[in-house]
């Protein structure tokens, strides 16, 4: 049975070794790479992880069957969805590794994991592998999130002009890539929108989980009657992180009356984002 690791923040460390590796939001699933005798390119994305905030990662290693199905390839490549031993094989004989990810569509619960322990925190490539020595992207998608990502932005590239809604609305009909859409749904909730969120309501059309989810959270922004149709809605999902994500913009959007007419609730997901809530009230 393989040994697979997944960086975490080393805060989430007592949480995780208890309640396991839950999928965060607007993660496809729990990233992760095998553990290999290369010790860098197992883990190698330490460094670019730590960019987008954290000052410790940790190494949290579990153990899934080889028959378990993932998603494997470069991050800036189609991932084919195989079972693990296959990508192991995959990885070990490919000329370069750098840049491979394995995502498991589940939570990794906590009877699976093995250890959580220390690791050295200059291990792993930034931006991208071979990247050392030249400047990186400036653009809004790359920086998004990032440590010193305003500096990076100002220093590479000018400041541009955030799209208006009507403009962002226009290209989520016509945009057919999952990724920009992602992006573009993103760009949706930089800010508050008093518009009707059920111009937004074809995208649930696309029968796409990942943009069920980027909409479930995004919707949070919207303060209009038409919010809650939508959001319950997403709550009828089969998905558990739609539904949660929804929960969770639910409760942001109407507090306690959410609160009441979640009570009660025997989803898991939906209790989740409940629980989630009430630790930040």
């Amino acid at each position: 049975m393989p040994t697979l690791v997944h960086l975490a923040d080393e805060r989430e460390s007592s949480n995780i070794k208890t309640n396991g590796i839950k999928i965060g939001k607007r993660m496809k699933g729990v990233f992760c790479m095998p553990v290999m005798q290369n010790f860098y390119v197992s883990h190698q994305w330490l460094r670019e992880l730590k960019r987008f905030g954290g000052n410790t990662f940790v190494g949290v290693y579990f153990k899934v069957d080889s028959s378990e199905k993932v998603f494997a390839g470069k991050f800036n490549e189609p991932h084919r969805h195989i079972e693990l031993g296959e990508a192991i094989k995959e990885i070990l004989s490919i000329e370069d590794p750098l840049g491979y990810e394995l995502i498991i569509c589940r939570k990794i619960e906590a009877k699976e994991i093995h250890k959580i322990r220390s690791l050295p925190q200059t291990i792993g490539w930034r931006y991208k592998p071979g990247s050392n020595g030249k400047k990186p992207c400036g653009c809004d998608y790359c920086q998004s999130g990032k440590i010193k990502a305003k500096s990076i932005r100002e220093k590479y590239e000018p400041k541009e002009k955030d799209l208006q809604y009507d403009e962002i609305l226009s290209k989520l009909q016509t945009e057919k890539n999952e990724s920009d859409l992602e992006v573009l749904l993103w760009a949706i909730r930089k800010k508050k929108r008093s518009a009707d969120p059920m111009e937004l309501l074809f995208l649930m059309d696309m029968k796409s989980i990942t943009i069920d989810r980027e909409l479930a959270i995004s919707l949070k922004k919207f303060r209009h009657k038409n919010t809650k149709t939508i959001l319950l809605k997403l709550l009828d999902k089969s998905d558990d992180n739609t539904r949660e994500y929804a929960a969770d913009s639910f409760l942001q959007l109407y507090g306690q009356e959410a609160e009441k007419m979640f009570i009660d609730t025997k989803d898991f997901a939906i209790q989740t984002a409940l629980t989630d809530w009430r630790a930040k009230q």
